[in-house]
């Protein structure tokens, strides 16, 4: 029985923004993981002795932000008019500057890691903060409108990992200071560091995808819709449980065990999705797992490894586990469910962009399947595939981080180069229109 919140599979193109704004961030994500793939193929195991190394932090960042972060919010400003007519206010200017800010602040970070420079991570600050703060500002102020029937689940999640957002931009602007100015604050560093991570990647990365989730599966991969378990207050109870767990670390006595069961039940929660993606992904309507739905499982198998390294009791304090859930959450996780997501709302984009150019002048655009061709979709998927497993080998055997990254690397290009032929489509053809 489909749930009475599941979220709507028509959409709203009333205000839909140019394709130029999220393809400007979607084209940009693969560079950003590409550079951070090729840096750890250039620095090899150093960048994999500890998760704390200044070279891991640069690699790390160059990912979150450049290539997630970068992917997540071109997604959110295409699809918050679209899937729950909601208008972002001056889009086209806030999504310029954001990008702008955000490509930036991201190379002045990595930057400021790698070079050590008081002054890059003081720039790289200034820039992020500034395009970010303007970023959710302008979701904020959407986000009072009345949204459409059937995509409160979705404007749910939005909102959340949004203010999931905002406490990592917090946490990470105090660390950055720490930088910025050594020596002037003291903080307890790994404290604050192990926060923003879970804050970065449970609730702002890791939010967003469930909420992007329960439009995309239905819509694009013809599933069933999320049971109503999932869509109804699911994500307030994990917003609530990442704060609970943020509270009650380093709690002693009692304390201790309340702690590890927030942890527990966090990652219960995040278990009970990728379970039910799975499950739902198993009984598609469609039999043949094109490349969206590789990358999905992928993903969500990843997930589930990364809780299990996450609380796995260790034997003896190594660097390896930590790395391990970096990986898969990272590189596992989060990039196959962008790429997945990216190889359906690319080519669709373009598709009804040169649909609606069709009615100026009559030409036919190509099917939407040959806008980005399945087997070029397929093999990016098993190089990337392979490069996500030799990087999870390389964190227990460093010596092969260097082919790890180098496959990595050839992956993110080919996503670019895949995701390229779309522009090339709307390059061609739309100017002939005009």
């Amino acid at each position: 029985m489909k749930p009475l919140d599941a979220p709507q599979r028509a959409l709203s193109f009333g205000n839909n923004p140019p394709l130029s704004l999220p393809l400007r961030y979607f084209l940009s994500a693969p560079l950003f993981a590409a550079l951070a793939a090729a840096f750890l193929a250039w620095q090899g195991e150093a960048a994999l002795l500890t998760r704390w190394s200044p070279l891991t932090l640069a690699i790390t960042h160059l990912m979150v932000l450049g290539c997630l972060s970068m992917t997540m919010i071109g997604a959110l400003l295409q699809m918050l008019p679209v899937v729950a007519g909601i208008e972002v206010p001056r889009t086209h200017a806030v999504g310029a500057v954001v990008h702008v800010c955000l490509c930036a602040g991201t190379l002045a970070l990595a930057a400021g890691f790698w070079l050590g420079g008081p002054v890059l991570f003081r720039l790289a600050m200034a820039l992020l903060l500034a395009g970010l703060m303007l970023f959710v500002g302008a979701c904020t102020v959407a986000m009072w409108q009345y949204h459409l029937p059937g995509a409160g689940a979705v404007v749910a999640g939005i909102r959340l990992s949004l203010a999931a957002l905002v406490l990592t931009m917090i946490l990470g602007g105090m660390l950055a200071s720490g930088f910025a100015w050594p020596g002037m604050l003291q903080m307890p560093l790994q404290r604050i560091t192990d926060l923003h991570a879970m804050w970065g990647m449970l609730g702002w990365v890791g939010l967003l995808v469930i909420g992007i989730a329960f439009q995309v599966m239905p819509m694009f991969m013809l599933t069933e819709p999320y049971p109503k378990f999932l869509t109804g207050a699911y994500s307030t109870w994990m917003f609530i449980l990442l704060g609970a767990a943020s509270l009650s670390r380093g709690w002693t006595g009692h304390g201790t065990l309340l702690h590890l069961g927030f942890l527990a039940l966090l990652a219960a929660g995040y278990a009970l999705f990728g379970g039910a993606t799975l499950y739902l992904l198993a009984r598609r309507k469609r039999p043949h797992a094109d490349p969206t739905t590789l990358f999905w499982r992928t993903a969500m198998v990843c997930l589930l490894a990364a809780l299990g390294v996450w609380l796995w009791p260790a034997a003896a304090p190594s660097n390896a586990a930590p790395l391990a859930v970096g990986v898969l959450l990272i590189a596992g996780f989060a990039l196959s469910a962008v790429s997945g997501m990216l190889y359906k709302i690319v080519p669709f984009l373009t598709w009804y962009h040169l649909q609606d150019a069709r009615a100026r002048s009559g030409r036919k655009p190509p099917n939407i399947n040959q806008i980005i061709p399945e087997r070029h979709a397929q093999w990016q998927y098993g190089v990337h595939l392979a490069g996500l497993l030799l990087l999870l080998a390389a964190c227990y055997q460093p010596a092969l981080a260097r082919p790890g990254a180098v496959l990595m690397c050839a992956a993110c290009l080919g996503l670019w180069f895949n995701l390229g032929r779309a522009v090339t489509h709307h390059i061609l053809l739309v100017p002939a229109q005009s």
